[in-house]
């Protein structure tokens, strides 16, 4: 029997050319239209029909004209259009709302930051969350356009609703963040957890060309971690992988974890878990320096205070933080064992508090890692304290890199 093969659809197949191009364009900033047709495999007549479809209708490229030849005909050099096209990415976490506006090399065009004073209540949050798209929107070039918002919020967000079905770290359940956000945006926005957003902004982001297995754990008022594997964010059939904060690290404690079940590591060593330890400290009058530096004032006890006191000597403040490390070194052996990434990465609150914490992975890590995981890297998150901003805005990046959005979308 006579097989037949299906011609793939010439708008398809135009798109996915297109996507090369723009591609190998962003890669190398600048470059002749006959590289691209070398590099592609294209033919001259395809390349210039493709790039003036970017240059005219996606406005993602320009022309730069002739440049000098070397013998032959002089080549036609085009640029990848970053300067004027712009995203806006936010950090939607329990303490602060970090938003900033950056072009589409994740340049910083402007930053603000607001408390996110939870107790205001949901609509309170939305507001905020609105207010800060709304002022940086204000802060770009007249002829400047920004393509989307891109929002990491921390909870169980199911990717094939949008909802966020839980949200230990804000009180939520079941939200709806797209019907509340379209009732007040005009720009398209797209969110995701903010700990594979973190993952998400190391791997388009970081620096890592050739690095395609790796890990990011999240240690800020809870835990959570993002996962790379063979170069593909892990998500997990309802988008909920990654949930590392809820793995059992101790069978017999008694500290009860948010998610209701007792020696998770969350509860064992977020920065939560030191900020309580730091003022049971206090209030067993065990520790003159945090008494010193809180005022005698255990609310004003938190993590990155006891990370202070800590650094100051105070021996009460390095046994919380040595017994957190062991119960993370715990929780890196299990990603490390199951998985083999090359490189654990740690963001979050906790992780800008220096080398304190780092320097106690280090010493008690191989007492947790099999010989062949041995070589794991383990290092601080490229972005820092906005790592889940870059990774919003990568959320967005991909999206104009892979054509989804257009000129009438914003």
């Amino acid at each position: 029997m006579k097989k037949e093969y299906k011609k793939m659809d010439v708008g398809l197949l135009h798109l996915a050319n297109k996507k090369v191009v723009l591609g190998l364009i962003k890669d190398n900033n600048e470059i002749s239209r006959s590289a691209l047709t070398k590099k592609t495999g294209l033919t001259p007549p395809s390349i210039t029909r493709i790039v003036d479809d970017l240059i005219v209708k996606d406005r993602l490229v320009e022309s730069l004209g002739v440049g000098d030849s070397n013998g032959g005909r002089p080549p036609v050099i085009v640029k990848f259009r970053n300067a004027d096209n712009l995203i806006i990415g936010i950090d939607l976490g329990a303490t602060y709302i970090r938003g900033c506006l950056v072009d589409l090399y994740a340049n910083f065009i402007s930053e603000i930051q607001v408390p996110t004073e939870l107790e205001m209540g949901f609509s309170s949050v939305m507001e905020k969350v609105v207010g800060v798209i709304t002022k940086l929107s204000k802060r770009k070039a007249p002829d400047a356009r920004i393509w989307g918002v891109g929002i990491g919020v921390a909870g169980l967000v199911n990717s094939e609703t949008g909802v966020i079905e839980s949200s230990p770290d804000f009180g939520w359940s079941n939200i709806d963040l797209r019907k509340e956000l379209d009732k007040q945006l005009d720009l398209p926005f797209f969110y995701d957890n903010s700990t594979r957003l973190m993952a998400l902004g190391e791997l388009k982001m970081g620096g890592h060309d050739n690095q395609k297995n790796f890990a990011v754990i999240n240690i800020g008022y809870g835990i959570a971690s993002g996962l790379v594997v063979e170069g593909n964010l892990v998500k997990g059939v309802s988008g909920f992988a990654g949930e590392l904060g809820h793995i059992l690290v101790d069978t017999n404690s008694s500290v009860q974890c948010k998610c209701g079940m007792y020696g998770c590591l969350e509860a064992l060593a977020s920065g939560h878990r030191i900020a309580s330890l730091g003022k049971l400290a206090l209030l067993n009058k065990r520790s003159d320096i945090l008494k010193e530096l809180s005022g005698d004032n255990e609310n004003l006890i938190t993590a990155e205070l006891v990370a202070k006191a800590a650094k100051k000597g105070d021996l009460v403040s390095i046994q919380i933080y040595d017994e957190v490390a062991e119960y993370l070194c715990m929780g890196i052996g299990t990603i490390a064992n199951l998985l083999n990434p090359e490189t654990v990465y740690i963001g979050g609150g906790i992780s800008l508090n220096g080398d304190l914490l780092f320097n106690l992975i280090e010493k008690k890590k191989d007492n947790y890692l099999l010989p062949s995981s041995s070589k794991v890297k383990i290092m601080p998150s490229t972005h820092g304290d906005q790592a889940t901003s870059i990774g919003a805005v990568s959320l967005v990046l991909e999206k104009v890199l892979n054509l989804e959005l257009s000129l009438k979308d914003n």
